[in-house]
């Protein structure tokens, strides 16, 4: 079974809003205004005991969605594993009919949960008799288009048509929301080590930890799965995932087919790499993203677009990537001086880069990594952007 909740998709206004724009989602969705990311951001980071090692903080988010709104209640669940703060954010869907806030990506971002998929409705904040299959994100990255100001969010805006606007909705399958998604904090001290989210007031489960949910593996993750053979297995991932049974997810995927994919090349964990495949529809409109994992094929999340003629990457051949480089004129940090660039002492790393940083938190936002001499330079592939280094420095980006 699976329940979602109706929850407009709006892009955060900066690189660090993400806090500011899952407070205007959830706080629209319960019959507020699309209130200002700015007033949302100064809210959630003055009233915090750690404003230091946050952009947005979790008590800080808590005090903005309780203080901005009257008829609900939303508290503050920091815990000592992943599937009791799961469970939670079931339970608070199913039981309360409004969609948490739950902080992801080791404490770097905050996302909205608004729908899961489980084997049964839970009957309790403390119920852990259910397996859950997978939840369904908005996720506010990427910011939007600069250098323009951000225009006001409105109802129907651009935000979730995909390339530089977001995608509209995530579904991620509940292996990666484990490994990838729900991992333990890592910033100050207040809620170091725990699993966060702004949820309902009941309390929260006291079962301790669970073992990471089983995957199915069709490959042995010897070698890297091929691009031809992931387009082969693209119908298997998909049925895999379970969203041709899904009632939203099956009117989005329906008759969709493969285009060519990407290879991305995680760079926070040894030998992991995962195939972003487009799906398309007959007229080759783009659909949704799909990211499945490029040594194992197991299905890994899935995220929708609402505009057919979106683009879904830049860059996609390494002559593009050598000629916007040598078109840059870029400033070394540390007031380096500017770097001269020669085609000739330039490579470019053969498969996509990503890692949740600063500069992109969504996994279908990677980059083009290239080498000059001992510098490395990342150009981010939907906006062409480019940076020295990807950086994590503060929590709830």
């Amino acid at each position: 079974m699976n329940e979602e909740l109706s929850v407009g998709y709006h892009q955060q206004d900066t690189n660090y809003y993400c806090g500011a724009a899952c407070a205007q989602m959830v706080l629209h969705s319960v019959g507020q205004p699309l209130i200002s990311q700015d007033d949302l951001y100064n809210d959630n980071h003055s009233h915090t005991i750690e404003a230091s090692s946050w952009s947005t903080p979790p008590d800080g988010l808590q005090w903005t969605m309780n203080n901005r709104q009257s008829g609900k209640y939303f508290a503050l669940d920091s815990l000592s594993s992943e599937d009791a703060i799961s469970r939670m954010l079931c339970w608070t869907i199913h039981h309360y009919k409004v969609s948490p806030i739950a902080l992801v990506e080791n404490g770097n971002h905050w996302v909205v949960v608004h729908g899961y998929t489980a084997s049964a409705a839970p009957a309790s904040s403390a119920d852990a008799s259910y397996t859950i299959s997978s939840f369904d994100i908005n996720d506010p990255w990427p910011p939007t288009p600069t250098p323009a100001p951000p225009p006001p969010h409105t109802d129907g805006d651009t935000c979730g048509s995909g390339g530089t606007h977001g995608v509209a909705t995530t579904n991620v399958a509940y292996a990666t929301w484990q490994s990838d998604y729900m991992t333990a904090n890592i910033y100050g001290t207040q809620w170091l080590g725990k699993y966060v989210a702004v949820c309902d007031p009941d309390p929260p489960p006291t079962f301790g930890p669970r073992p990471l949910s089983p995957v199915e593996r069709t490959f042995t993750g010897e070698r890297l799965i091929s691009a031809s053979a992931i387009r082969d297995h693209f119908p298997t991932a998909l049925k895999q995932s379970g969203l041709l049974a899904h009632p939203q997810w099956s009117t989005v995927l329906a008759g969709v087919r493969p285009a060519d994919a990407v290879l991305v090349q995680r760079l926070d964990r040894a030998n992991s790499y995962y195939w972003i495949v487009p799906a398309v529809d007959t007229q080759g409109g783009l659909r949704a993203a799909v990211r499945i994992d490029a040594r194992y094929g197991t299905y890994q999340q899935t995220a929708s677009v609402k505009d057919p003629q979106a683009k879904m990457f830049g860059f996609s051949k390494l002559e593009e990537v050598t000629d916007h480089v040598m078109r840059q004129r870029l400033e070394l940090p540390h007031n380096g001086g500017r770097l001269t660039i020669h085609s000739e002492a330039l490579s470019v790393h053969s498969c996509l880069v990503w890692k949740p940083c600063l500069q992109s938190l969504s996994p279908f936002y990677p980059f083009r990594m290239v080498t000059i001499g001992a510098l490395r330079l990342y150009v981010r592939i939907f906006d062409g952007a480019v940076f020295f280094d990807l950086t994590t420095d503060k929590g709830g980006n």
